[in-house]
């Protein structure tokens, strides 16, 4: 066999391929000896159909799955002679099968280019959010106010009471809109996201129906209503009376600590690491975006095309069925920059000898046991099982690379 390779760009392989003619005819003897062994021929025992009989009624369709099975294995053997790997299944052009001459075609493959490392290290200032006496304060605030008791009451509401209301009539902008299906919403008076909405509902006792208009704020999360004036008109369904928990070492116990001066020695300490890990994510933004204008590396469409389909999925597609008329340049774009990401980042890890060792490693699945509520030596070893810690070690790995690029060292 003899298999010639020309590269055309930084993502294509041309294998232009030569196969004898006896190797085909191997592969087709080969196809008519198993194939008498299993298809079944009236006036012939199951097993015994002669060769010849085999190639008189089915000559063609074994003779194009010859062809095909010597195309993929030649195929295959050029790559490993050319050491090619390719990133998808390639394709096959100029097929030529001649009775008595070589066969001869050409397979067109992607793989990913080289990346040829240019500036890569960059001093990017980490710069953390110092957590103070007061920061810590509001989160066992917010501690105690998760694992209140609410209790109804029959006076009028007040700031820091939760009111039940049900939506009899909303109008937004001046036009009446539909109910929400389920029209009763609870808020706590002070908290709310409408701070105008909160204190129209001071002093609103059970049973009572309000009227209440306000004006939503410009910077409303939902952008249809930003600063938009509404009307509403409610009826109070229940007043509950909030009641947080004493903040002494009992409650600190029955969350996980031996003390209130423990817990909140390790509140600071969470807060901290989280403070200086959104630090960290903020000046790995900036240098990716750095090592992208730095390097652009070609993204083979192989891999674009694998990346969409699985991000479809993921979404609930299925990518074979939703290929038609479906525009997913928003995933392709996406692709091409996580691949890329990908690539540079682990190009970067390779020179430097970059590793994830076991204690990082640990360290992460501990932030998701806790984060799922389990334990952190089932989760380990589900994660080995499934494979799925091999992820977990190469996001520890690019996490590493990236604090060497942007100068962090802890």
């Amino acid at each position: 066999m003899k298999a010639t390779l020309s590269q055309p760009n930084a993502v294509e392989r041309v294998l232009d391929i030569e196969v004898p003619r006896e190797r085909l005819d191997k592969v087709f003897q080969d196809k008519l000896k198993k194939y008498s062994k299993t298809i079944k021929v009236n006036g012939f025992r199951p097993g015994a159909v002669p060769k010849d009989v085999i190639a008189a009624r089915y000559k063609e369709p074994i003779a194009a799955e010859a062809l095909e099975t010597l195309v993929d294995d030649a195929v295959r053997e050029a790559c490993k002679e050319h050491k090619i790997e390719p990133v998808g299944p390639g394709r096959v052009e100029k097929v030529e099968n001649e009775d008595g001459k070589p066969v001869v075609f050409q397979a067109v493959l992607e793989v990913d280019p080289e990346v040829v490392l240019n500036d890569y290290k960059f001093e990017i200032p980490v710069n953390a959010v110092a957590v103070t006496d007061e920061t810590v304060t509001a989160r066992i605030e917010d501690i105690r106010r998760q694992l209140a008791a609410e209790a109804p009451v029959e006076r009028a509401a007040a700031k820091g009471d939760v009111v039940m209301a049900r939506y009899n009539r909303i109008e937004m902008d001046g036009q009446e809109q539909p109910l929400p299906q389920y029209p009763v919403f609870r808020v706590e008076l002070g908290k709310g996201s409408v701070e105008a909405l909160d204190n129209a509902l001071v002093g609103a006792t059970k049973g009572e129906t309000k009227d209440v208009a306000f004006t939503y704020p410009a910077d409303f999360a939902n952008p249809m209503m930003a600063g938009k004036p509404a009307a509403y008109s409610l009826t109070i369904e229940q007043v509950l009376e909030v009641k947080l928990p004493e903040l002494n070492d009992e409650f600190a116990k029955n969350i996980g600590y031996e003390s209130v001066a423990e817990m909140t020695e390790k509140l600071k300490e969470r807060l901290t690491e989280a403070n200086v890990r959104q630090a960290r994510e903020a000046a790995w933004n900036v240098a990716i975006d750095r090592l992208l204008q730095n390097h652009p590396v070609e993204v083979p469409k192989a891999r674009i095309r694998n990346y969409v389909e699985n991000r479809l999925r993921e979404q609930g597609h299925v990518p074979e069925h939703d290929d038609h008329g479906h525009d997913h340049s928003d995933l392709e774009l996406e692709a091409v920059n996580q691949i890329r990401r990908w690539r540079i980042i682990d190009a970067i890890a390779t020179k430097e000898n970059v590793k994830p060792d076991q204690e990082a490693v640990d360290a992460r699945i501990r932030e998701l046991a806790m984060r799922y509520g389990t334990d952190f030596e089932g989760l380990k070893a589900n994660l080995r099982s499934s494979g799925k810690i091999l992820d977990i070690r190469e996001e520890v790995k690019a996490e590493k690379t990236l604090d060497l690029v942007i100068g962090y060292t802890g």
